[in-house]
């Protein structure tokens, strides 16, 4: 017979509450002295130790049925980010519709979150747990101010963008926001650059320049072409990187608009030959999530929408053929 394996998940599965491991050796220390001997032993001296045991002992009685019926449970394992580390990732734009989803994403895996955000107190309704640490962030700021809020951070997802009609907005968040925020990532240490940009960011050069959609998009501040700036300057930079183009945010949740269609860079263009047009802010957030996990997205540009008719895709095929 082979030893019975202790662990602190048992230590759990028995009692309903993590135990110490010393604690719960201790309490079955007899047990494993009894069923690890010998096969060649004579069995009537192990049934009768475990008789003794249980007469001198009554609580015992309980404890053997218990670990008779115990299931030995895996740990529950934190997810490797793709290039090492310690596991932790700072967002920025964390209280936007978008960037909340990526830190509860990030804080569901078990991985340690510093939370960006210009005005903090905004977050402390969100309701987030001790993993998330709430950072003062304002991408307008300055290089060395921001990269002292990264401080410990082994990755940066952006998740920022210029709302509102503000003329100015696309210049001073979309890019020189990026801008700064690159270079207080480079500043603290920071290996994994993730950038949430859009479609069509390129289409002028992608002969889309004509599109309705590239024209009333970069109607507000030429907000594409701002990106389209911020996302070169990422490139550049020597991080590790991944830009993620999206389609019309939406909303609404991800079975409403259907599976996930991960195209190459330049190739959707939200026409009506496009497989969706929109796709789910919970699934952008997804994406931006396992950009950090999956080495295959080293250096990539992803292009996201999502489509009734599109077959579904396991994420740990969404970055390989590109």
């Amino acid at each position: 017979m082979q030893c019975m394996p202790t662990s602190r998940s048992a230590s759990v599965a028995l009692t309903g509450r993590p135990v110490s491991t010393s604690v719960f050796l201790k309490s079955t220390h007899k047990l494993h002295r009894c069923s690890c001997r010998s096969q060649n032993a004579p069995k009537i001296k192990a049934e009768s130790r475990i008789e003794q045991d249980q007469s001198t002992q009554p609580g015992k009685r309980a404890l053997l049925a218990s670990l008779a019926a115990l299931t030995i449970l895996p740990l529950q394992s934190t997810p490797v980010l793709a290039f090492g580390g310690s596991k932790t990732v700072f967002v920025a734009g964390a209280t936007g519709n978008t960037g909340k989803r990526v830190v509860q994403q990030l804080s569901a895996k078990g991985i340690q979150v510093l939370a960006g955000t210009r005005d903090p107190k905004k977050a402390e309704g969100l309701g987030w747990n001790n993993s998330v640490k709430l950072v003062s962030a304002d991408v307008t700021s300055s290089a060395t101010e921001l990269s002292a809020a990264m401080k410990g951070a082994d990755a940066v997802i952006c998740a920022i963008g210029s709302s509102g009609f503000n003329p100015k907005g696309p210049k001073t968040v979309d890019y020189e926001g990026t801008l700064h925020l690159v270079e207080a990532a480079k500043k603290a240490g920071v290996k994994k650059f993730v950038l949430m940009s859009s479609l069509l960011t390129n289409g002028r050069d992608a002969g889309q320049g004509t599109n309705p959609n590239f024209i009333v998009l970069n109607l507000f501040g030429g907000v594409l072409d701002q990106k389209l700036k911020a996302e070169k300057y990422l490139r550049a930079s020597g991080l590790d990187w991944t830009i993620v183009r999206p389609g019309g945010l939406s909303n609404a949740p991800p079975q409403e608009l259907g599976n996930l269609f991960v195209g190459k860079e330049d190739t959707l263009f939200a026409g009506k030959e496009s497989p969706g047009r929109s796709v789910s802010r919970e699934t952008v957030a997804q994406v931006l999530v396992e950009s950090v996990l999956q080495s295959s997205a080293s250096n990539k540009v992803v292009e996201i929408v999502a489509g009734k008719q599109v077959e579904q895709t396991a994420p740990d095929r969404w970055f390989a053929n590109l």
